[in-house]
Formats: C-alpha cells, sequence, structure tokens
C-alpha cells in the first residue's frame, strides 16, 4: 500500500486521446438518453409499446449499436413484434428498423418476444427472438451490415415448449470464438436447458437439459470467460436460490458439451448455489414482472481477469435491492450478500442490469425510487460503479428523470422483465425502458463513471485537468504517474487506484453539487518528452485513466 505523495507537478493527456470518451453523455442528452421506437422523422408514436429491451455492439466498429425490443402496435392487445433499432454513430442517433419478419413458414401475424442480442468478433449481430404464438420456438437472426437487414434465422429449436431465452457469443479469439450459447426453460425437459451453434448461427445442437433440481425455473444467463469457458446460470423460484453451472468443453466444437466442471453427477454435472434467490415477487410497480439476474466475467489483463459476477434484485432488507456475488476461482466459491445501492431501507432498487468493461470496471445501474414517495412511486434510472471487483461500490448516482411504471401498460401490465446494458473502458451503453411521452419506450443512454479530462498538456504552459460525474460535495483528489499503470490500493480513501507508483497532483478540490471539479496546473519545461499517466479519486471512487506525452 503507497500514500499518494503532494507533488507540485502535473501532467495530463492530449485532447486526441480523450475525444473516444466523449460519444454520448447524460448532459448531452438531458436526463433521458435518445429514444429508439420513433417514427420516421424521429418523433414519439402515440399508441404503441415498448419494452424489455436488450443491446448489442460491435467489436469491429463500436460505433454500430443494436438494439432490440419488444414492440406492441397497440396497448390495447397483448400481441407483440420483435422490434429492432440501430446506430452507427455510438448512440448519438438511431434509426427505428420497424420488425423482424416472422421465421420461414410462419404468417405474419406470428407475435415474437424476449428479445436477446449479441455480435461476434467478425462484427456480426444476431437477435434470438421467441415466437410465441401461434407455437413457441427458439429462431437466430444474423445482420451483417449493422442491423440494418437481417438475413434468415435458424431454428434453436421449432417448435419447443418453454420461455426465458438468453445467449452469450464467444469473442475470446480462442478455439470456440463466434460459438453462440443458449438456452431456455425448456418445459419438456424439466429445467433449464442449452443449446450450441458452431458454424455461426447456421445449426444448433439438440437441447439438454442442464439445471438438476426441478420446480418454477426462470430468467437465465450466460456468460464466456476469458479461456472460452461457458457459464449459465438461473433463478429456481421454488428452491429460493440462484445456481450457476459451467462447461469447460462447449468450447471445442467436436466435443458433446457437458456442464461438469463442478463435478460429476445431476443433468450434465453438478450446479452450484450462489446465493438465496429472494425473489422480490411481483412488485405493486410492476405487476406482474420477473426479475433478471446478470452474469459478468473479467477478460482485462488485471489481477481479477476471470473473476466471476453475479448481479440480481433481492427482498431480504426491505421491498427490493441490488445485490452482488462474485467468484475469484472460476465459480467453485462465492462471496455474496453485497449490497450495491446505497439507500435507507423503505425503498424499491429493481430490474437491474450489470456489465463488465473490458479494463475490469463492474458497472451496474436500476431503477429506484428512493426520491418518491406513495403506494406506486415513481422510478429513476441510477448508476453505481466498482473498480476492485465490487467490494466497494460508487456512491449511487441519478442519471435519468422520474417516470411512473403504472402507466402505458399493453395488456399485460407490466414494463418488462428486463432492461440490458454494455460496458466499454470510459462508459456504460444502457437500453431501457420509461414512460417520460406518457407511454413505455424504449430509451439509450450512455453514463460515464467519474470522468477525468486533460487539456493542453504543454511545457511551460498551464494544463487543465477537469472531473465530472463526481460524488457531489465531497473531496477530489487528482493522483499521478510517470510509471504507467498498476494495482495500488489507498488505504486512507479505501480505494484501489489504477496507477503504479502514484503521486499527488496539485491541491484537493471539493466537487461542487453537480460533481465537478477542476485544475489549471503549471506543467515543468523539464517534463518535455515524458509520458504521464492520471486518474482522479474520492473515497471509494475512482474515474478513468487517461495518458499523454507532455509537447
Amino acid at each position: 500500500m503507497r500514500k499518494m505523495n503532494r507533488l507540485p507537478i502535473s501532467v495530463p493527456t492530449t485532447a486526441a486521446t480523450l475525444c473516444a470518451a466523449a460519444l454520448v453523455t447524460t448532459s448531452a442528452l438531458a436526463q433521458q438518453g435518445v429514444q429508439i421506437n420513433t417514427d420516421a422523422n424521429g418523433r414519439d408514436k402515440t399508441g404503441d409499446a415498448g419494452n424489455e429491451p436488450s443491446i448489442a455492439v460491435s467489436p469491429t466498429n463500436p460505433l454500430q449499436i443494436v438494439i432490440g425490443w419488444r414492440e406492441f402496435p397497440t396497448v390495447n392487445s397483448d400481441a407483440r413484434k420483435a422490434g429492432f433499432g440501430y446506430s452507427h454513430d455510438g448512440g448519438l442517433t438511431w434509426t427505428n428498423g420497424g420488425y423482424l419478419d416472422p421465421p420461414p413458414g410462419w404468417s405474419q401475424s406470428t407475435q415474437q418476444t424476449d428479445p436477446v442480442l449479441g455480435a461476434d468478433s467478425s462484427g456480426t449481430f444476431f437477435y434470438w427472438s421467441e415466437p410465441f404464438r401461434p407455437d413457441a420456438a427458439q429462431w437466430i437472426y444474423p445482420s451483417t451490415d449493422g442491423g440494418v437487414t437481417w438475413g434468415t434465422p435458424s431454428a434453436a429449436q421449432s417448435p419447443t415448449n418453454g420461455d426465458k431465452d438468453w445467449m452469450a457469443i464467444d469473442t475470446t479469439g480462442g478455439v470456440g470464438d463466434g460459438h453462440i450459447y443458449g438456452g431456455w426453460n425448456h418445459f419438456n425437459l424439466g429445467g433449464q436447458c442449452f443449446v450450441r451453434s458452431t458454424d455461426g448461427g447456421n445449426s444448433f445442437s439438440t437441447p439438454v437439459r442442464i439445471a438438476d433440481a426441478g420446480g418454477t425455473q426462470w430468467m437465465m444467463h450466460f456468460a464466456v470467460d476469458p479461456d472460452g469457458d461457458v457459464y449459465a446460470a438461473w433463478r429456481n423460484m421454488s428452491r429460493n436460490a440462484i445456481y450457476i453451472t459451467k462447461s469447460t468443453n462447449a468450447k471445442n466444437a467436436g466435443t458433446t458439451p457437458t456442464f461438469d466442471a463442478f463435478g460429476s453427477g445431476g443433468y450434465n454435472g453438478l450446479d452450484i448455489k450462489i446465493d438465496s434467490g429472494n425473489d422480490p415477487d411481483f412488485l405493486g410497480i410492476n405487476p406482474v414482472g420477473f426479475h433478471q439476474i446478470y452474469l459478468g466475467i473479467d477478460h482485462s489483463n488485471g489481477p481479477r481477469r476471470g473473476w466471476v459476477y453475479c448481479l440480481w434484485a433481492d427482498k431480504r432488507r426491505d421491498g427490493s435491492d441490488i445485490y452482488f456475488a462474485r467468484s475469484n476461482d472460476g465459480g467453485f466459491t462465492w462471496v455474496t450478500g453485497i449490497r450495491v445501492n446505497d439507500d435507507p431501507s423503505g425503498t424499491y432498487q429493481w430490474m437491474p442490469a450489470m456489465s463488465v468493461a473490458p479494463n475490469g470496471r463492474i458497472d451496474a445501474c436500476w431503477y429506484d425510487t428512493r426520491n418518491h414517495s406513495g403506494t406506486y412511486p415513481n422510478s429513476e434510472m441510477f448508476y453505481s460503479f466498482s473498480l476492485d471487483g465490487g467490494d466497494h461500490w460508487s456512491v449511487g448516482r441519478r442519471i435519468s428523470d422520474s417516470f411512473s411504471t403504472r402507466i402505458g401498460w399493453p395488456s399485460q401490465q407490466k414494463i418488462g422483465d428486463y432492461i440490458d446494458s454494455r460496458s466499454d473502458s470510459d462508459s456504460m451503453m444502457i437500453a431501457y425502458a420509461a414512460t417520460f411521452t406518457g407511454g413505455q419506450d424504449v430509451y439509450f443512454m450512455r453514463v460515464e463513471p467519474t470522468l477525468l479530462t486533460v487539456d493542453n498538456l504543454v511545457a511551460g504552459q498551464n494544463a487543465h485537468i477537469a472531473v465530472t460525474g463526481a460524488v457531489p460535495n465531497k473531496p477530489v483528489w487528482v493522483a499521478a504517474s510517470t510509471s504507467g499503470t498498476g494495482s495500488t490500493y489507498v488505504s486512507q480513501l479505501t480505494v484501489y487506484l489504477g496507477l503504479d507508483q502514484p503521486f499527488q497532483v496539485d491541491k484537493q478540490v471539493k466537487a461542487d453539487a453537480n460533481g465537478n471539479a477542476s485544475w489549471d496546473v503549471f506543467v515543468p519545461n523539464a517534463g518535455k518528452g515524458q509520458q504521464v499517466w492520471f486518474q482522479a479519486v474520492q473515497s471509494e471512487n475512482g474515474s478513468n485513466m487517461v495518458s499523454g506525452v507532455i509537447q
């Protein structure tokens, strides 16, 4: 552990380094984000409803983002279509693409639900859709042009008897790269099932059950670790538990996948209990809505590479909170019961999403009623992040206006069962449903953690250092390093810095009521040509890292 020394110099980064982090911010898009399900002129369509959005980002071109959702053309019916929209400028602007065509041989009256999206290493997007009327089935659509058009879908299984699908795509660059893994609660098999495609979604294996315990099972989720191992987790409502299982051979195309990494037995191997599920049940603010769980895995090259994370809504403390668990040994053992939200008891934190950034930062967002009262209080979107594997979480930050989740219902009477997110090194991209227009609509929002920027890194001149998104009215420091990145624990602030041998730049500054702080610091002439790394820090809160060479 090192204490940051107070030194008289500070050295920031070039403006070019910082441009990539500034695609979309909540300040640029007010407190809602960008509405996706609009008409051709970008205006809200009255009388429709959209919910349960899923989001995917192209690994080859991060400016390409696609969102799919359940689109109800009219709230007077529970009939729904597979809606989709796309952005090719990082989420600044969006095009509503309409609906997916039904699978081959299915009529135009086919209803589709439970969208889940992903993208492979080549930038091909995939849209998993569950037709459920007139028959239940699982179909996967590909898009090679950034979500503008969609090819003929392939059947994961058709027909089937089940519900609540999810999928993950291997983008590790290993032997399983491009494999698509999925599953759902397969009623005929009596539990959660698994399928695999090794040919880019053209064909899928026969579904096999992987859940050991019987009973009511919902809200499956998948994740792939850096070695290409596959994790599947779900809620078992009957046993009040969240279970996880793992396959180490699903990445091998010539091998029949088995989920026996935790031991032999059960269905294709044993499951492990992560924690009690404590499902919040049907809340009055979302009367028939379920509660999705989320898995995430650290793919960074840092000290927590391969750590596995789980996030869910939980009622053990009050109506609903956001809880977190982690495993640092490949899922065998778990540290659990970590509460993410920081509100007093008696309010609802629900409809969460979690994603892990390439640099290891864990992002979480959720609907939160802490600022509202009444029998059916309004919700706002809140955000928190962790830089140390979930030990500590930043103060929950309100990132949206308030909205009622009890208006604009299609006949199902809910705003959905899930929202979704993806994270890059500088931000969390969120797809969520809200009722800002008086009806249910789908929105995209990009939120940044505490963001550090540096301008004018020139020897003999003043550099300008600025922080946005800090905890309001609390001290902020800027740390720097000439040794590069690392992992340094600052015990006085209970936070890890991503810098090696950090020192303090200038004096502490108290963030204003909006979480902003700034410094103007002279750059010594002797520093010309030197590369410097920076990070802002507060108690239990750190910013992104930036680096640059003094000009």
